[in-house]
C-alpha cells in the first residue's frame, strides 16, 4: 500500500466545533470539500459525555470525537481552546495545507489569522443566521451550512437510486460555472466521497461506460483522444436544486408518528418510527435517505427536535411546554 504524498495532492484538516454547529449537514460540506483535497483529519469538540447519543452518526461521518469536559459556567470555552490547540499543533507537525474550521464562532477570527498567515488555506462553515460577517470575510471561502440541498431520484427504488446518488454528489462537489466536470476528476472525487466505489465491480470495464450507463449524467466523449466531459442531465438538476421543503415532510412524519404512538404508548419503537419515516419522505429505508439514522432525521429538522426525542431504539414524544 503506497503511503508516501502524491504529487501536488492537498492535504485537508477539518475541525468541528460541535456545541456551536452541531453535526446537520456536515456530510454536505464533505462533499463540497471533496474537490479541495483528501480530508486525513477529522475531529469534533465537544463534552460527549452531555451531548446525547451521537455515536452513529460521528462512526457514519468518520469523525474523532475529541472529549473536552466542562467545569464551571464558562465550560464550553474549553472546547473551542482545544480545537485551536490542536489546529495550531497541526499547522506545525502535519502536512495540512488547507484548514476547514467548521464554527459561527468569532472567537476563532484570531486562529484563522494566524493559519492564514502561515500560508495555509482557511474554509469557515457555520449557520447564515448566526454567523458575523467578519469571519467570514477572515476565511478564503465560507459555506453556510443551511444550504444543504436533498439528494433525490424521483420515480427509481432506493436500490438503483443510491449508485447514481454517489455519481450526482460528486457531480455537483466538482463542477464548474458551466456544470461540467472531466472525467478523470469526477473519479477521483467519487472515490474519496465513497472509499468502496469500484466501477468494476459493477460490471463496467472503464469508468467511461460506468457514466454512459448512468440515467444521472450526460457524457460527452472527445473526438480524438483525452478525456470524457459529464454534466447533470437537465430534469435531474432541477430536482436537486429543490430545497428542504420548510413545513412539509417533517410535520407529515410528525403526524404519522403521533397516529402510531397512540397503538404503542407514551414511546414509540425505532424500527416503527423508522419504517413511518422512510415511507414519507419516500425510500424503502430510512438508511437509503441522506439522513441514515432517526438521530439524523431528528437533528435535521428543528421541528421534529422539539417534539421528539430519541432514547436508545425507541423515540418518546416531548412533553408540551
Amino acid at each position: 500500500m503506497e503511503t508516501s504524498r502524491q504529487g501536488s495532492e492537498t492535504l485537508v484538516a477539518a475541525l468541528v466545533d460541535f456545541e456551536n454547529v452541531g453535526l446537520d449537514s456536515i456530510q454536505w460540506l464533505f462533499d463540497q470539500i471533496s474537490d479541495v483535497g483528501r480530508i486525513i483529519v477529522k475531529r469534533a469538540y465537544a463534552d460527549w459525555s452531555s451531548a446525547g447519543n451521537k455515536r452513529d452518526q460521528l462512526l457514519e461521518l468518520g469523525i474523532e470525537p475529541i472529549q473536552q469536559f466542562h467545569s464551571g459556567p464558562k465550560g464550553k470555552n474549553s472546547s473551542d481552546i482545544r480545537l485551536a490547540i490542536d489546529a495550531v499543533d497541526l499547522l506545525h507537525q502535519s502536512p495540512v495545507d488547507t484548514f476547514v474550521i467548521v464554527s459561527s464562532d468569532s472567537d476563532f477570527i484570531p486562529l484563522v489569522n494566524k493559519l492564514r498567515a502561515a500560508g495555509k488555506t482557511i474554509i469557515g462553515a457555520g449557520r447564515k443566521a448566526t454567523t458575523p460577517r467578519t469571519l467570514v470575510i477572515s476565511c478564503d471561502k465560507y459555506y453556510y451550512l443551511d444550504q444543504n440541498r436533498r439528494i433525490g431520484l424521483s420515480g427509481q427504488p432506493a436500490e438503483e437510486q443510491s449508485g447514481d446518488i454517489l455519481l450526482i454528489r460528486a457531480v455537483q462537489a466538482t463542477m464548474d460555472e458551466q456544470g461540467r466536470v472531466v472525467g478523470s476528476k469526477l473519479y477521483q472525487t467519487m472515490q474519496r466521497l465513497d472509499p468502496s466505489f469500484d466501477f468494476r465491480a459493477l460490471g463496467y470495464a472503464t469508468f467511461a461506460k460506468y457514466l454512459e450507463a448512468s440515467p444521472a449524467v450526460k457524457v460527452k466523449r472527445p473526438r480524438g483522444p483525452g478525456d470524457v466531459t459529464v454534466e447533470l442531465v437537465d430534469s435531474t438538476l432541477s430536482t436537486l436544486e429543490q430545497p428542504l421543503p420548510a413545513d412539509g415532510w417533517d410535520r407529515e412524519i410528525d403526524a404519522r408518528w403521533s397516529e402510531k404512538q397512540a397503538k404503542y404508548g407514551h414511546s414509540l419503537p425505532g424500527p416503527v418510527a423508522a419504517k413511518v419515516a422512510a415511507k414519507v419522505i419516500g425510500v424503502s429505508k430510512l438508511k437509503d435517505s441522506q439522513y441514515k439514522t432517526l438521530q439524523g432525521l431528528l437533528e435535521s429538522s428543528e421541528y421534529l427536535d422539539a417534539r421528539w426525542s430519541r432514547d436508545g431504539n425507541v423515540i418518546i414524544k416531548r412533553s408540551s411546554p
